[in-house]
């Protein structure tokens, strides 16, 4: 009988904590706020958010102004799928921003009442209301004022909605770029490109920096070998990979400087920062910039074979 009280105990705490997480998984997603300066740092990342994607949006219309012409008279159902995401994209920017002016009023009604306990407590740097998992489950409205808790929902819910709004927004970009995958076309954001083209950077020239052991080396068998003798084969072959070395140095700077100012380059070739192409088509900056990526990573395999040849 005991057994048996024991196990209908555990099934219990099974039970409810698999209905915590699961309604915990459906919960929807809001900012995670411990303090008013986490709130702040919400904020200006959602206006950052808001200014890159209002600009896309305006050179994502003119892209499409052209090509939504052509599908209008030739394609009437294409036209309506794309015109049909334009409505939600631009909704969705809208949405955003209402939603964004709400919390900034709030982040200044908070300032503005200091003595008011809105955060929770932190111990060791985890919200309080830590519980199970690290899922964001919001700021405790235990021992809070009706003012407080009216707060806390506010920001919430507005927390809430932007997230939504962003998602929903990015869900149409991705519908957009199947419409045009489907028609033989690519739909290039340049922004969104060129973030992963740096991205990528970052990881060769982490490569990059595994080299200067070797490099440093080679540096010592440098002087070595001009103390030696300037005039011995040696020597002579030395200071010729030490130029070959140098010229592939210069060649990736010249590649890392390239990447880093693609966005410009890239918009200035494109007359924009979004634009539509047939597939079988390249622009000239992705061209050098693939070209260029292929002699870099030739040059970080090439570099430790002549090192090693000597």
């Amino acid at each position: 009988m005991q057994n048996l009280l024991n196990t209908s105990r555990v099934s219990i705490v099974f039970g409810a904590l698999f209905l915590f997480l699961s309604c915990s998984s459906q919960a929807p997603q809001i900012w995670l706020l411990r303090d008013i300066q986490s709130l702040d740092a919400n904020v200006m990342n959602t206006v950052e958010w808001l200014k890159i994607e209002k600009s896309n949006y305006k050179f994502l219309n003119k892209a499409l102004k052209k090509k939504i012409e052509v599908y209008r008279k030739t394609n009437f159902i294409v036209y309506q799928k794309i015109e049909k995401e334009i409505e939600i994209i631009d909704k969705n920017l809208k949405d955003v921003e209402v939603y964004l002016t709400k919390q900034k009023k709030i982040a200044r009604q908070i300032r503005r009442r200091p003595k008011m306990r809105i955060f929770d407590k932190q111990v060791g740097g985890e919200p309080s209301n830590k519980i199970f998992s690290k899922k964001n489950i919001g700021i405790s409205k235990i021992d809070k004022s009706d003012n407080a808790i009216k707060i806390i929902n506010s920001l919430e819910n507005n927390s809430s909605r932007i997230i939504s709004n962003q998602n929903i927004y990015d869900s149409s970009i991705k519908q957009l770029f199947k419409i045009f995958n489907k028609e033989s076309y690519d739909l290039v954001f340049i922004r969104r490109e060129v973030e992963q083209y740096n991205q990528s950077l970052k990881d060769l020239m982490y490569s990059r920096k595994l080299l200067n052991n070797i490099l440093d080396e080679f540096n010592l068998k440098i002087s070595d070998a001009l103390l030696a003798s300037e005039e011995s084969a040696y020597s002579s072959n030395i200071i010729d990979l030490s130029r070959k070395i140098e010229l592939y140095n210069e060649q990736m700077n010249e590649f890392e400087n390239y990447v880093r100012n693609l966005e410009s380059i890239a918009g200035k070739e494109c007359r924009g920062l979004v634009y539509i192409i047939k597939k079988e088509e390249k622009k000239q900056y992705k061209e050098k910039y693939f070209n260029d990526l292929s002699n870099y990573t030739f040059i970080l395999k090439e570099i430790p074979k002549l090192i090693s040849s000597i």
